[in-house]
């Protein structure tokens, strides 16, 4: 494993403090022991909604015209129901009917080595799969098939499918293993408090939970904060087709994880504070803010990256240690032992010459953008909440403008076409609200 750090080439030698960014990253190399096993649960959301089919424009108009299409609530959401005579047929798949797809797949990717376990849930969760060995990953594809041939009821509570699955992924706990719980949904929740519960169980018994949200009727605060609660990740699946692809983003990244609780311990001079924290990589997530240890979770095979900002003394010309930073984590496979495996010191070079000064970095400038745009995202989506419409315009043009200018232009567009509802509406759209909290995580994925 390395651990690498950039700064900007010179710091300007004046009588001021400064700002200072600090980019750290971390690559998995080839060192530490490969995943033994991994310890997977599957909660799957199996409400009616999820097995609506999803109708081209023109199969509704056929089916609307003929009667057999009507709003119904569904979920607490208001959805279109078909009622069509027996025997009549509609070809068209549903979000279930990729979710099985998905489920299949990940039955053919498990290794022996492995264990899963398989819970459904709207009102009531029904365990499908108990926890079982990777040998028997058959039983997991014979059970997605019957999905949604189930009725758990015509409400949702997420909480009891995360408590079911919890339970599920406690026997195979181990040091060797990676456990994951995977959660996805396509609506809005009851008793949401329980979910956060039972993520921070999970959390500290070692599981970490990523989520998946279905379409535009589900509260992505609730989902993004559960993943970032655990450690884990948080996807937005706007197109169902989409769904078995980010299963086997979930299987590929916890089948690659060689180190356990990575940290960062952060030692300063007493004249060097740190500001802020943030996560780049894989996802951007803010850190708690003056924090002498980061905690970045398990290690998978895209490495782990954070950006510091960090406020310096002055200095006159020349070279200053500013912080040091060591790198600690536990090899799969040797329980609770946590090694020291690298440190450096951050060195800064302070000059007189104001063209030295105006250097960059550009890798590092690319983050400092992206984690711009995003703090400036969630603060015009707070802005927005309370009210505050010209605070979140003003802050979205901007946040759009640096999009486009970092080459992100779908993503910068729609920035700007929510400014522009903000303005006019006094609102954003419930898809530019996901499409933006979820995409400006993914700025620095790559």
């Amino acid at each position: 494993m390395k651990l690498t750090y950039t700064v900007n080439p010179y710091l300007p030698a004046t009588q001021q403090r400064h700002l200072v960014y600090v980019l750290i990253e971390v690559e998995p190399g080839e060192t530490g022991s490969a995943a033994t096993t991994l310890n997977l649960g599957l909660v799957v959301d199996a409400s009616r909604s999820m097995s609506i089919p999803i109708l081209t424009e023109a199969q509704f108009r056929n089916l609307a015209a003929q009667g057999m299409a009507q709003q119904k609530t569904v979920d607490g959401v208001r959805v279109w129901q078909f009622e069509v005579p027996r025997g009549f047929h509609i070809d068209a798949p549903s979000n279930m009917d990729f979710t099985k797809q998905a489920l299949r797949i990940v039955a053919d990717c498990l290794r022996p080595s492995d264990r899963f376990s398989l819970v459904a849930f709207a009102q009531d969760a029904l365990l499908m799969v108990s926890n079982t060995p990777g040998t028997e990953a058959a039983s997991l594809a014979k059970a997605a098939d019957r999905l949604d041939q189930i009725d758990l009821g015509d409400e949702t509570y997420m909480a009891r499918g995360m408590q079911m699955g919890y339970k599920q992924a406690m026997p195979g706990v181990a040091p060797h293993a990676v456990s994951r719980m995977i959660v996805l949904t396509d609506g809005y929740t009851n008793e949401e408090h329980d979910c956060y519960g039972w993520a921070r169980q999970a959390k500290t018994d070692g599981i970490v939970v990523s989520t998946m949200g279905l379409g535009l009727d589900f509260n992505e605060e609730l989902l993004i904060s559960l993943a970032d609660v655990s450690g884990g990740h948080a996807h937005f699946v706007e197109d169902p087709a989409e769904i078995p692809g980010v299963f086997q983003q979930e299987l590929a990244g916890a089948q690659s994880v060689a180190w356990r609780d990575l940290s960062l311990t952060l030692e300063m001079p007493g004249e060097v504070t740190l500001r802020r924290a943030h996560r780049v990589r894989p996802d951007i997530v803010a850190l708690p803010a003056n924090a002498a240890q980061i905690t970045l979770g398990d290690l998978e095979s895209a490495g782990a990256a954070v950006l510091l900002e960090l406020i310096v003394p002055p200095h006159p010309a020349g070279t200053y240690r500013l912080a040091q930073v060591a790198l600690h984590a536990r090899s799969m496979g040797q329980g609770s032992t946590v090694q020291a495996l690298d440190q450096q010191d951050i060195i800064a070079q302070y000059t007189e010459k104001p063209t030295e000064a105006k250097q960059t970095d550009a890798h590092l400038m690319s983050v400092i953008q992206a984690v711009s745009a995003y703090k400036l995202q969630a603060q015009a989506t707070e802005d927005a909440r309370i009210g505050n419409v010209e605070g979140a315009t003003r802050k979205l043009r901007l946040a759009g403008e640096r999009l486009v200018e970092m080459g992100q232009k779908d993503l910068g567009q729609t920035m700007l076409q929510e400014a522009e509802s903000m303005e006019k509406e006094g609102q954003m759209s419930v898809e530019g609200t996901k499409k933006l909290r979820y995409g400006t995580r993914k700025l620095r994925k790559a």
